[in-house]
């Protein structure tokens, strides 16, 4: 929520919050509560905490990746090789 960003924020040392907070209402304007809320939450989710950095969130709009748990190992189906020691690539040969 936009409280969590405002906390983190304040929490982080933004010195320039309430000029930061001016551009948002201005942001807020021009996308919507609900597009605004979502850049903020992403914002505060990276610690990501300047006006600027809510503004390339919602100019990349839907384009970003949704960071996610780990899943299962992708079952490429490419052989096992064995692993070499790194003096293997030492220059002159050990």
């Amino acid at each position: 929520m936009a409280e969590a960003f405002i906390k983190g924020a304040a929490a982080a040392g933004a010195t320039n919050l309430a000029a930061d907070l001016k551009e948002l209402v201005g942001l807020q304007v021009a996308h919507g509560d609900d597009v605004l809320v979502g850049a903020l939450d992403r914002a505060a989710a990276f610690g990501r905490y300047k006006a600027a950095d809510v503004r390339s969130i919602l100019a990349a709009g839907a384009g970003v990746a949704t960071p996610t748990e780990p899943g299962q190992p992708l079952g490429n189906g490419l052989p096992a090789v064995p692993t070499r020691s790194l003096a293997d690539y030492a220059v002159g040969g050990a």
